[in-house]
């Protein structure tokens, strides 16, 4: 997989690999069968195929018997790996699975809690990666007009980055040059390059 993306142009260098928890422990609780070296391993392989590629998780908060310590060492490969989205979810009982009859000696707040400190890190994260973007000019997809303006188009690097700038419908689905002047924590601003900007 990791080749192919690295090779064929019609994919996008941007890979989605669930982690859900950074703790060994936990994974096993989980049932996944991998460990946090392991997906480190696969991590760093990517990269090294396709530098700039973007990278997404799913990761859950408060598995049963999860402590605070082992939320640590999510936290901690939160920011080792630095991706450029997250998706969290707390822990919902599930009746029928194993996890269901798992000890759970922490409360509902206190997960609340380490779920609000991986957002805040992980929102962090992603600025910091958005922000490395503004003044480039990438190659957009456009999607349609913005939900709140019809002069301003929406569309998508090649590595998933949402991204608004004036424009018009005869854009829509065409790749588009764009430069970005502005990173916000999940989208980006720009203005489309033309050929008159060449000597800027």
């Amino acid at each position: 997989l990791i080749e192919v993306m690295a090779n064929e142009k019609k994919v996008c260098k941007m890979l989605h690999l669930p982690v859900q928890s950074g703790n060994n422990r936990v994974l096993e609780a989980m049932n996944r069968k991998y460990t946090r070296e392991e997906y480190f391993a696969k991590i760093e392989k990517a990269r090294v195929a396709m530098p700039g590629l973007a990278l997404s998780t799913d990761i859950i908060v408060g598995f049963p018997g999860e402590t605070e310590e082992e939320f640590e060492d999510t936290l901690d490969l939160i920011r080792k790996v630095r991706y450029d989205n997250v998706y969290s979810f707390l822990y919902s009982k599930r009746e029928g699975t194993a996890a269901a009859g798992f000890d759970d000696p922490f409360s509902h707040e206190e997960k609340q809690k380490w779920f609000e400190r991986l957002l805040e890190v992980q929102n962090e994260i992603a600025l910091a990666l958005n922000q490395a973007y503004e003044g480039k000019i990438y190659d957009v997809l456009v999607e349609g007009a913005s939900k709140t303006n019809p002069d301003v188009m929406t569309g998508r690097t090649d590595t998933n980055k949402i991204i608004n700038f004036p424009g018009n419908e005869s854009m829509v689905g065409n790749l588009v040059p764009v430069k970005v002047t502005k990173a916000h924590t999940w989208s980006l601003n720009g203005e489309v390059w033309r050929n008159e900007n060449a000597n800027e």
